[in-house]
Parts: C-alpha cells; sequence; structure tokens
C-alpha cells in the first residue's frame, strides 16, 4: 500500500509542473506583448525625443579590416547585433549613451546569451553597441532589447526579429 502512494505521487506533482510552465510562459508573453515589434526591414524606431537603431547580420557580411579592428571573428556562423541611440535636440541628433540588455531566443524559445559591449568612434559622432552571437542557417532570432538613454526616467522595450541565411 506504500508503495501505491510513492507511484502516485509523482503523477500529483506533475499537473503542478504543468500550471507553473503555464504561468511563467504568460508572464513571458505579457512582458513581450508590452515590447514595440520591429518590422522585417524596419530598423529605426522612436520615444518622443529617442531614435533606437537596431541591425542584425552574419559577421561575414563584414569587410575585413572593420572585423579585425572591432575583434569581431568573420564566420558564416557568427552573427552581429549592434544598438545604437540618438536623441534628437533642436534640429539635429546626437549619439547618446545607455543600458542596454538583450535576451536573444529562437522560434523553438532556446536562449541564447549576447553581451553588448559599448563602442565609441574617435570623433565622437558614434556611439554603439555590438555584440555576437552563433547562428544557424535559417535561424530566426527574436532580440528582446531593453534599452535606457542616460538621463532618461524611460526603459525602452522593443522586440526586434531577424532570420539569418549562413548557407548561400
Amino acid at each position: 500500500m506504500n508503495n501505491n502512494k510513492i507511484i502516485i505521487l509523482p503523477f500529483l506533482l506533475i499537473p503542478l509542473f504543468f500550471i507553473g510552465a503555464c504561468e511563467k510562459q504568460n508572464r513571458m508573453n505579457a512582458t513581450n506583448s508590452s515590447r514595440i515589434p520591429y518590422g522585417a526591414n524596419d530598423h529605426d524606431k522612436k520615444f518622443g525625443n529617442y531614435i533606437i537603431h537596431i541591425n542584425a547580420l552574419t559577421t561575414d557580411q563584414l569587410p575585413p579590416e572593420i572585423a579585425r579592428g572591432y575583434k569581431i571573428s568573420r564566420s558564416k556562423n557568427r552573427g552581429m547585433l549592434n544598438v545604437s541611440v540618438r536623441e534628437r535636440q533642436e534640429q539635429m541628433e546626437v549619439p547618446v549613451t545607455a543600458s542596454i540588455s538583450v535576451m536573444a531566443k529562437n522560434l523553438s524559445s532556446q536562449l541564447k546569451s549576447i553581451a553588448l559591449r559599448e563602442v565609441r568612434e574617435v570623433d565622437s559622432a558614434a556611439i554603439y553597441y555590438i555584440g555576437e552571437l552563433s547562428v544557424g542557417n535559417e535561424e530566426t532570432l527574436i532580440f528582446d532589447i531593453d534599452v535606457k538613454p542616460v538621463g532618461s526616467r524611460e526603459t525602452f522595450l522593443v522586440s526586434y526579429r531577424q532570420k539569418f541565411f549562413t548557407s548561400y
């Protein structure tokens, strides 16, 4: 009789596991629904006075001298995400620093780690953030990006989708 209790207990725990998983998925969907999506050919989004530019590509598309200069490994199987933030001031746009975090996931919801590093051009005409990650052929990644420009009270939540082609 005690053996029956041991066998039944795991079956009682399985529904609890699925309920917890569904709640977690619902929280993730709520977070994703509050994000501003970028379209397939949409690389700029405006948030008040701020413009956020996002682009992703395979690193083999970079010219060799550029890749060397930024210590980026050129490969069909390496993706690069580039994020920049500009602020409209009077009649011009100026680059601004920002706190940016990224979570990348594929269509199977597998998470990919990506750390961004700040790059400043010598003449301060550009500030951008780049990060690299591995990509597969025809893999679609969804980048959930949180951007908080320095001096802003707001954090802008965006979602950028990119399909990578690693064989030509």
